[in-house]
């Protein structure tokens, strides 16, 4: 018989995971992992918490994004929409072609501003 160790699956790690920088009044978020059913509450939190304190004028580096569902997309366009009411803006940058792809197809390019990497977005500001 097998040890019990070796028949259980561990998913201890994060599904995501945030850093945070700033530069000359832009803030820069970078997403590590999945934004699934547990990382958008993380992304969620730590947006409304940039807001809280008055940051508006946001970077999200995606990449090292593997993965967005459909809450991801809305806590993305809730972002947007409450950052240019504070006269701001959300870029996102740095996408991985499976991302990018997924955001065309539901028309998110028309309102978000993509970078190809995280210097561009914050010098776009």
């Amino acid at each position: 018989m097998a040890p019990s160790s070796m028949l259980s699956t561990e998913s201890e790690t994060l599904s995501m995971q945030i850093s945070h920088q700033e530069h000359n009044g832009v803030h820069i978020y970078a997403l590590d992992g999945r934004v699934d059913s547990e990382g958008v509450e993380e992304l969620e939190n730590t947006l409304t918490s940039a807001f809280d304190s008055g940051q508006y004028k946001l970077v999200l580096d995606m990449a090292a994004l593997a993965y967005i569902n459909s809450a991801g997309l809305r806590v993305l366009a809730e972002a947007l929409t409450v950052a240019k009411e504070h006269d701001g803006n959300v870029h996102l940058a740095a996408l991985s072609t499976k991302i990018q792809r997924v955001l065309k197809i539901i028309g998110f390019e028309k309102f978000f501003n993509i970078y190809d990497d995280a210097d561009a977005a914050i010098n776009a500001f």
